[in-house]
């Protein structure tokens, strides 16, 4: 008996079926906009949150200037942590949950960190010629210690980043969705569309995110972005006090962390929130840096509970990051100026 052989679709509404296990009838008449949009709110239903706590493994300090932002390499047998530090020019890479980092890449002004694959980077590098550039940067050994830049483009597409108009665009954070796409934020306060969606290696962008419009709708200050499990893409607010929502289509869907006037309400009140990173049970993970706390809340945007509770003194939350396969979180702080960066490694362990 022949067998047919197996083929991988792209089509996203097939790739969120497969992920998770859901399907519409075939004789469901749904573009497939729409399709993806039904399977996306099905799929939420399987994300409902749960309570988490954090037990301390390393804190790394002395080794960074700054420490902006991070990201754990999937798909290694290896715990490598790669942390962009803004101030001290470079990249660096901590394995195994040692106390010392190795350098990977120097001579850089890196902000937001993401990874493609176990191999693969993508990095926001200020640069005060363009405003900025988007960096993909391959690593090219079995420990991550050393790779190269491949390839680097700006707000245009252009693969070169001579094009760039600098004046309204100033990258900062950056993430990669489960489709491959590459976004960013533009913290510049002229901007008119605060986030930018790249297809692939700068195949082309879309903007999304108004400075201007109805009041739910403004976007103040992008900082940080993640995307969940479902495709959709979170963002913070620095100015707004709050976290965006948008759907994989790039259409706003919500937000969360303004909070009220009860006690369950402030809880869940931010205050210029920086880092935020999603896993894989559906909570949504948020450095609240004004508060000096690290919040959890759902995939809806009710708030669960505090991982790092507030401190009335001290060093502020500034990035996080999850690596959901080997339930490890990382925690960046600084102070008020952004100076004597510390890392924090735990434990991520879900009730």
């Amino acid at each position: 008996m022949a067998v047919r052989p197996r083929t991988r679709s792209n089509d996203y509404s097939t790739q969120i079926r497969s992920r998770n296990r859901l399907s519409l009838p075939h004789n469901s008449r749904l573009s497939t906009f729409d399709r993806v949009d039904k399977l996306t709110e099905m799929s939420m239903s399987n994300y409902l949150g749960c309570r988490a706590k954090l037990k301390k493994r390393v804190k790394v300090k002395g080794q960074l200037a700054s420490a902006n932002d991070m990201t754990f390499l999937p798909g290694t047998d290896h715990s490598r942590l790669i942390a962009s530090d803004h101030k001290g020019g470079r990249l660096v890479v901590f394995q195994d949950d040692r106390r010392t980092g190795k350098e990977i890449l120097g001579g850089v002004r890196p902000y937001g960190v993401a990874s493609i694959d176990s191999r693969t980077l993508v990095f926001v590098d200020e640069n005060l010629a363009t405003g900025g550039l988007i960096k993909r940067f391959s690593i090219e050994d079995e420990f991550g210690s050393t790779g190269r830049v491949v390839s680097q483009w700006d707000n245009n597409a252009g693969s070169g980043g001579g094009s760039n108009n600098a004046d309204t665009w100033r990258p900062r954070g950056v993430t990669v969705t489960k489709s491959g796409q590459i976004v960013v934020t533009n913290v510049h306060p002229e901007a008119q569309e605060r986030l930018y969606m790249f297809s692939g290696d700068a195949g082309g962008s879309t903007s999304f995110g108004r400075a201007n419009g109805p009041g739910d709708l403004v976007f103040r200050c992008p900082n940080y972005v993640t995307a969940d499990e479902i495709g959709r893409v979170l963002a913070t607010d620095a100015e707004g006090n709050c976290v965006k929502v948008f759907d994989p289509r790039s259409r706003y869907v919500s937000e969360f962390g303004q909070g009220g006037g009860g006690q369950k309400d402030k809880d869940a009140r931010l205050t210029r929130p920086a880092g935020i990173a999603c896993d894989q049970r559906g909570n949504v993970i948020v450095a609240d840096s004004g508060n000096r706390r690290l919040a959890m809340f759902s995939q809806d945007g009710r708030f669960i509970q505090d991982l790092r509770p507030p401190q009335k003194m001290g060093l502020h939350t500034a990035g996080v990051a999850v690596n959901p396969s080997a339930d490890r979180l990382s925690l960046s702080v600084h102070d008020t100026g952004g100076n004597l960066g510390k890392l924090l490694i735990y434990d991520y362990i879900c009730a």
